[in-house]
């Protein structure tokens, strides 16, 4: 195991009192790792860590094997490019925007011409070359924006919720751009989503953040939401699920994707949720088959290659989870 990074009781609070506590992970080098978690439960607070943005409060940092202090962050920076949410870019060419970094470090212009059309190429985007950087399409900017750290061939690209605000086809262009990042140029990715499928499916270990805290997540189908007077009704926003009775607060739930019973029908049983949807996702994993469902909110199931073969199954079929 070669670790890029590792994070020992980090603990990290602003101000107001948030923030991060008894943080513990190890990041492999050429690896996509992701976190999953509501808005404000400390996802960016966590990517500023990994950018040495914020120093922690307590605990160690590591950095391929050297503990990192405050004087010696800078060093280390370079080394990470941070590409925030809503990424901006300065007036002028897509190419003035991408050969910033190098006209700063005083690289001379046949070097900078050089290296920003490679970068372009891998990218996918000389064709954007000319065009001003203000007239971009939201997923072309998050390519540029992208280009701009790679000019710089950082070790690792953290990428903050890269796909806010993507069509269809940008959000593909995307997660495909990501892949080839990892395998031809074997840089190590960091992004948060929203989309626990989509973190799941293009990244090698995800971790849920929930209100501070990072935990090692195959919670699929992790909900937050608020229990309903009845104490057996949970309303996850777009859905109410029935659960045990319980008497403490409860803001979480999870359901095991492999207790969701999947049919083209809906079910005469006993099961207490049941809710009509359209599968929305198929990904092979270990010999078995995750399907995403969009039931108005986006469930995880777990099925066998042979159910799936029964049932005639496939993207945009009309289905129940129950």
């Amino acid at each position: 195991m070669n670790n890029l990074y590792q994070l020992k009781d980090i603990g990290f609070n602003y101000p107001s009192g948030f923030g991060l506590d008894g943080i513990n992970l190890e990041i492999e080098k050429s690896t996509i790792t992701a976190f999953v978690g509501p808005n404000g439960s400390g996802k960016t607070s966590l990517l500023n860590i990994f950018s040495l943005l914020n120093v922690p409060d307590r605990g160690s940092l590591n950095y391929d094997v050297i503990e990192l202090s405050s004087d010696r962050l800078r060093q280390f920076r370079r080394k990470v490019g941070y590409v925030q949410q809503n990424p901006y870019l300065l007036r002028g060419t897509v190419f003035s925007n991408i050969e910033l970094g190098l006209r700063l470090k005083h690289v001379d212009k046949h070097t900078r011409v050089s290296k920003v059309n490679k970068v372009m190429d891998v990218l996918n985007i000389a064709a954007l070359k000319e065009r001003v950087a203000q007239t971009l399409s939201g997923g072309e900017a998050q390519k540029v924006a992208i280009a701009q750290m790679l000019i710089l061939d950082p070790e690792v690209l953290i990428l903050d919720e890269p796909f806010t605000h993507l069509d269809k086809q940008a959000i593909q262009d995307l997660e495909q751009l990501i892949m080839k990042l990892k395998n031809e140029l074997d840089k190590t990715i960091i992004f948060t989503t929203h989309d626990k499928f989509q973190a799941q499916w293009l990244a090698d270990q995800v971790y849920s953040v929930i209100n501070g805290k990072v935990f090692k997540s195959q919670l699929a189908n992790l909900f937050n939401g608020k229990l309903e007077s009845d104490k057996c009704h949970f309303n996850i926003g777009k859905k109410i699920i029935t659960i045990p009775v319980v008497d403490k607060q409860v803001d979480h739930i999870s359901i095991d994707p492999k207790q969701i019973v999947l049919s083209k029908t809906q079910l005469d049983s006993s099961m207490k949720n049941s809710f009509s949807g359209k599968i929305t996702r198929l990904v092979e994993e270990n010999g078995q088959v995750r399907v995403g469902v969009d039931a108005g909110e986006n469930f995880e199931v777990i099925v066998s290659h042979q159910s799936l073969s029964d049932m005639n199954l496939s993207i945009g079929a009309d289905v129940w989870i129950s």
